[in-house]
Parts: structure tokens; sequence; C-alpha cells
């Protein structure tokens, strides 16, 4: 193989594709990335059995072939190069980097053992990436890290009205759901993407700036863009949490609070923060009182000037668990909502109807 190809093109394409490239104990080869030279065209491919990709790249191809590369040293020998364009170019098993001035060499796999991605078939609708990526990244954070449950860590995408998408995720303990605008979308099936591939979903679509299709089917979905970047990822099977269910239908409390203030008291009350980040939030006639305690360190008591509706009461939570969302409500003013002692707390902006959080109380 003996390809030519501009050194921006190359960078930003592997900058994208070596994170699904990922060290495999039984399959070494999917630490690589496929590069093709066939009939004119060059094209990256990577995957890790969960996602896979595909980016073709401008270039000039004197000689066909195809080469497994081990991603990261890959994109570090790039990183370094200065030159605008680079040969590439293969001698028995190690692919060699040329430019005016620098020659590198790097070992590479046999290309047998990469697995064979076969773009996938199934429902296909236009979407907008932007928003689509918006949503996922959202709600993400309130996904599970662990893998006991798969369906708690994934983002669930549905469309409950018209032109329209909701992302959903939940660890159990705490929920966030956003609704963001797809105009003349139609998604008949619900589904559920795991979470480390949702986010490189979205991460794909900021990163091409294009439109792209979405394609469903039972086990899989994709993102096609017109440049023909390609990627897909598995979906998990079974049953996302019926979460409408612990969604309180009544509060007791209702308190208004401009998200600055509450922010700027949980950057004190996290100096003393004990092992278990609890915080204590104190709801009187016109303040909202927050507290924590560390035995070994200290305590703190942080009063800001609130509007409040309803009963006083005084709930703990785990201060991260409030904290995350804060950068995902875009409104000045956001409001707390008390269902009552032991039970959720929701979070949402004033006017925005899109986007809400629920959080569980600690116990005491």
């Amino acid at each position: 193989m003996e390809i030519t190809i501009p050194h921006q093109e190359l960078l930003g394409a592997l900058e994208i594709i070596s994170r699904i490239s990922t060290k495999h104990v039984t399959l070494p080869v999917l630490q690589c990335v496929l590069l093709e030279a066939k009939e004119g065209e060059v094209k990256l491919q990577a995957t890790n059995l969960e996602i896979s990709i595909e980016i073709p790249i401008k270039g000039k191809v004197e000689e066909d072939g195809v080469v497994a590369v081990p991603a990261q040293t890959f994109l570090q020998s790039i990183q370094f190069i200065t030159q605008p364009e680079i040969t590439l170019r293969t001698e028995d098993q190690v692919l060699q980097l040329e430019t005016n001035n620098s020659n590198t060499s790097i070992k590479t796999f046999t290309t047998e053992e990469f697995p064979n991605l076969n773009q996938i078939s199934g429902e296909e609708s236009k979407i907008q990436a932007k928003s689509f990526s918006y949503g996922i990244k959202s709600v993400a954070f309130a996904a599970s890290q662990t893998s006991i449950k798969p369906e708690l860590g994934s983002v669930y995408i549905q469309q409950k009205k018209e032109h329209s998408l909701t992302f959903v995720a939940t660890d159990s303990f705490r929920l966030m759901e956003k609704t963001v605008s797809q105009k003349g979308l139609t998604l008949s099936q619900s589904i559920m993407v795991p979470q480390k591939n949702a986010l490189e979903l979205a991460k794909v679509c900021d990163a091409v700036e294009s439109d792209p299709t979405f394609i469903v089917n039972d086990n899989q979905c994709a993102l096609k863009f017109d440049s023909g970047v390609y990627i897909a990822s598995r979906l998990v099977t079974g049953n996302f949490p019926d979460y409408t269910q612990i969604i309180p239908k009544e509060y007791c409390t209702h308190v208004t609070v401009l998200k600055e203030d509450l922010a700027r008291s949980f950057k004190k009350t996290n100096i003393f923060l004990n092992k278990f980040r609890q915080v204590s939030l104190m709801v009187t006639d016109t303040n909202l009182t927050i507290s924590s305690q560390n035995n070994e360190v200290g305590h703190t008591t942080d009063t800001i000037k609130a509007q409040v509706e309803g009963d006083e009461l005084t709930l703990s939570f785990n201060q991260q668990y409030i904290m995350d969302p804060l950068s995902h409500l875009t409104e000045d003013s956001i409001v707390l909502s008390f269902a009552g002692v032991g039970r959720a707390m929701v979070m949402k902006g004033v006017n925005d109807k899109n986007i809400r959080y629920l959080v569980m109380p600690m116990n005491k």
C-alpha cells in the first residue's frame, strides 16, 4: 500500500476514531485502526465490538492495500508532524510514515482477525445532529456506572410526542429527562444505547457538523452522514424502568432560587462534606439553608434567599447528585419541588418544560 494524505484530514479522523479502539485480551487487533486504500478511496475503521466507526478521508492512492495499525501509536505519531502532507506505505509488516523531514516506522497487526464491519439496515430517519447530541449529553451523567443492570447504564431514547425526542438516564437514585426538537422525525420504537456508546455518537455529531440519517433495528442503531462517516452501536435489550411511576404527582413545597446562588453555596459546603458527600437542605418560609459537616474538618452553613411556597422541611442529599444537573439547567432561576420527607425532589428551570431532574434523599 502507498497513499499520500493531507495531515489535518488524517489527524482529525484519528482523533475521532482512536477513542473506539481499545485493548482487548483475546482479540489484540481491536486496539488497531484499519487503514484501507482501495479503488482510489481511503477509509479508516475501528471497533471494540460494542461500537464501530468508519471514516473516509481524502488521499492520493498510489497502490491499494490494507493495514491494521495500533490506534494510539498512530495518533501520537501524527500529532507531532508539521508537514501538510504525509505519505503512508507498507513494507512487510511495517507502516512507514514519511514527510519531507521525517520518517516513522510502526509495527502492524495482521488484518485477518479484524472484524468485518457491515452497515446495518432498519428504520431510517433524518435527524438534526446538534439537538440529538445535546439530548444525549444532557442526561448521560445520570446513567449507572456499573454493569449490573445494563438498562440503568444506558441512555433511553423515545418519541413521546411529534417532532421531538426524549432522552432519559437513571441509576435508580437519580433521573434526568431531556426533550429536544427533531422536526419530521418518526421513531417507532424506543431504544437503549449504552452510555459510553451514546456519548461517542454525540461526539461524532459534534465533530462532523452535518445532519445524519438515523438507522434503527432491534439490535443496533447507526448514524450515517453524507460525508461517508458511519458509526453504529449495539443496543441494550430488555425494558427501561417505567420512570413515570416514580415522578411525584403532588408536592408539598416549591423553592425558587438563583442557580448561581445554589452553585456558590455548594462550593462552600463541598469543603466540609463527609465520606458520604452528605449535604442538608433546610427550607423555611423565606430561605433555603444549606449545610454540611465533617467531624474531622468542621461544619458550615450557608443561607440563600428563596421564594418558598408550601411547608417547611429538612432533607439530606448526596451533594454531587444535586450539583451535576446544574450545568444542564440553562435558566438563571431554578425550582426545587419537594414531595415530602423521605421522598424525591425534582429540579427544573422556572420556564423550561423540556428538562427535569429527579433525585432521592439520603437516609439520615
